[in-house]
């Protein structure tokens, strides 16, 4: 039995017909007091069949919310009324689908009319007449951005996207990729902004009015964790159903918006907040972490006082210097990290993680395929399960930028729902490798990653996969799979030691990996340059600022120790961080 805080419990007996911001600072045990605020109401519910619906941002968290609203409720999974899903779900199925229809002038297939949502790596045959800056443009990998008000492209090569959305658009080319649009949509098909931007339309236009009604009576209460991660066109959808008297609690902390690439800003939000009229609920105790860890990140946002719990230790914040490069630190880490269970390194990005990587004494991708296929072709007891381990952690860190759900074991992305599916993707891709006489390792490194490109040349060609490992397959494509430095003459066959090496490898995780995790011990790491939010003085130059918040976010993830892990500091720099609440680590 959790015993809640007076303040968890002010906001577990809040009506629901009054719009509430609940102001959740990092550890402060959200999850669980909206997990005991809607089982409490589902016991008292009165108004079928309304319902309440919960919403978050990710498969993941909306498990988890499920998982913790059944326990409260002592094993019952059952929600009917209520819905528990994530923004884009309910988006589509309640409030887009029974529309979408008479919009886009879909027929419908065997009388389904519902959209089919699809990513821009999916083939797609709908595509404007002309290329744009010679490439040719399909319907499924632009969208238009009401933020900025004009359309947006994406492309698998980043300088080809930046060139594409810095084009300046003539009126002809905005008609062409508005009639694209329409026929993509006509024939079934929309991406996620697709879906976003027929939900606004159905809101503002009057034909809808009387259906509109009809949803406000279904869901006249919508409960919205992690709200600092709302879009600008979410803000919008939300706002108009508040018009029509939808009431609204707002679970968050402004302070942890870390999306922009995503149109998702704390002012936007604030604003909405303010539209609403909300009323605040603070939750301003960290369950969590330590007190001096709880000073230090709450200094880096100007965050108001936070109490967290006794500390663990007489130091618990670090600081680790390094020379040239940050896999320079990863003795002391480790030799810190010995007594903790949960020790992660974290980054601002994929460049820093690869540094970290690429330590001699670490294997490199091409080592790691050869040792899953190995064992995936061994007879050894747990052969198995040390191949999919090592297969699905050689695709997180080289092949796969979506988010992975932290807890699972195989690094399966949280847009697969079953693990099964997963796993049996796993297995055949590594089957079909072995096919191709990759398991075969008494050959030099140049010989095997020349069969190596061969092989994943056939496995991409595969067209059994669903969408989302499809997507993962093709970016291994572009991937070159050179043998490893030093090693082109020498011969492959690892040995099972190096297997047990690879399993017991330190986990590393950019910053919006771990957004929401909780770790015994966290070291972020700082970039060596300035740029892009991941080096240190971007991280305390502005307290407003995203690079704050991403630091923010990163620092309050532990129990135990803080580390942050930063290029040579000159005195004033060392003391300015001394100030902040680090201890230099020897």
């Amino acid at each position: 039995m959790i015993e809640f805080s007076k303040n968890q419990r002010d906001y577990i007996n809040a009506p629901l017909n009054k719009n509430i911001y609940l102001r959740a600072c990092p550890g402060a045990g959200k999850t669980e007091v909206i997990a005991a605020k809607v089982a409490m109401e589902a016991r008292q519910w009165q108004h079928f069949p309304s319902g309440i619906a919960v919403l978050s941002f990710s498969r993941s968290a909306t498990a988890e919310l499920s998982d913790r609203i059944a326990k409260v409720r002592r094993g019952n999974t059952n929600t009917h009324p209520h819905f528990v899903g994530t923004v884009d779900s309910f988006v589509l199925n309640h409030l887009v689908a029974p529309f979408a229809h008479s919009l886009t002038g879909y027929g419908g297939k065997d009388g389904d009319y519902s959209l089919k949502v699809v990513g821009p790596e999916a083939l797609c045959f709908h595509r404007i007449k002309y290329p744009i800056e010679k490439q040719p443009i399909f319907a499924n990998r632009y969208d238009w951005d009401a933020a900025v008000g004009r359309y947006l492209f994406w492309h698998a090569s980043e300088p080809i996207r930046r060139k594409l959305n810095n084009v300046v658009l003539a009126d002809w080319q905005i008609d062409h990729l508005k009639a694209a649009k329409v026929r993509f949509n006509a024939a079934g098909f929309a991406t996620y902004k697709d879906v976003q931007r027929l939900a606004i339309e159905i809101l503002t236009k009057g034909q809808f009015k009387e259906r509109l009604a009809l949803l406000v009576r279904r869901f006249p209460s919508i409960i919205i964790d992690e709200c600092q991660d709302l879009s600008a066109e979410q803000i919008m959808i939300f706002t108009h159903l508040a018009d029509l008297g939808v009431r609204f609690h707002l679970v968050g902390d402004l302070a942890q918006a870390i999306y922009g690439f995503r149109n998702c800003f704390p002012a936007a939000v604030s604003d909405f907040i303010a539209y609403l009229g909300c009323a605040e609920m603070p939750l301003v105790e960290n369950f969590r972490s330590g007190q001096r860890i709880v000073d230090l990140h709450g200094k880096l946002v100007q965050a108001s006082k936070t109490q967290g719990k006794a500390n663990y230790a007489q130091v618990t914040c670090y600081l680790m210097e390094y020379k040239n490069c940050p896999s320079e630190v990863l003795g002391r880490f480790d030799a810190l990290a010995v007594d903790h269970q949960e020790p992660v390194i974290v980054a601002r990005g994929h460049s820093t993680l690869s540094k970290l990587r690429a330590r001699d004494a670490e294997p490199g991708p091409a080592q790691l395929l050869a040792a899953a296929i190995n064992a995936y072709v061994s007879d050894a007891p747990g052969s198995l399960y040390n191949a999919l381990t090592t297969f699905s952690r050689y695709l997180a860190e080289n092949c796969m930028e979506c988010e992975t759900l932290g807890v699972d074991r195989f690094h399966r992305p949280a847009r697969i729902s079953f693990a099964e599916s997963w796993n049996q993707f796993l297995s055949e891709c590594l089957l079909q490798l072995a096919a191709k006489g990759l398991g075969k390792q008494d050959v030099t490194w140049q010989q095997w990653c020349k069969l190596l490109r061969v092989a994943l040349s056939d496995l991409v060609a595969s067209p059994s996969y669903e969408e989302d490992c499809q997507r993962i397959v093709a970016s291994l494509k572009t991937k070159k799979h050179s043998a490893p430095p030093g090693l082109g003459a020498e011969q492959v066959a690892p040995e099972e030691k190096n297997i047990q090496k690879i399993k017991r490898m330190r986990r590393l995780a950019t910053i919006h990996e771990v957004k929401g995790e909780t770790h015994d011990l966290t070291m972020l790491v700082s970039s060596a340059k300035q740029g892009e939010g991941s080096h240190w003085k971007e991280w305390l130059d502005d307290p407003h600022s995203e690079a704050a918040r991403f630091a923010y976010v990163a620092s309050s993830r532990p129990r135990h120790i803080l580390i942050w892990a930063v290029k040579a500091l000159k005195a004033p720099d060392r003391k300015r961080l001394a100030d902040l609440g680090f201890y230099t680590y020897p």
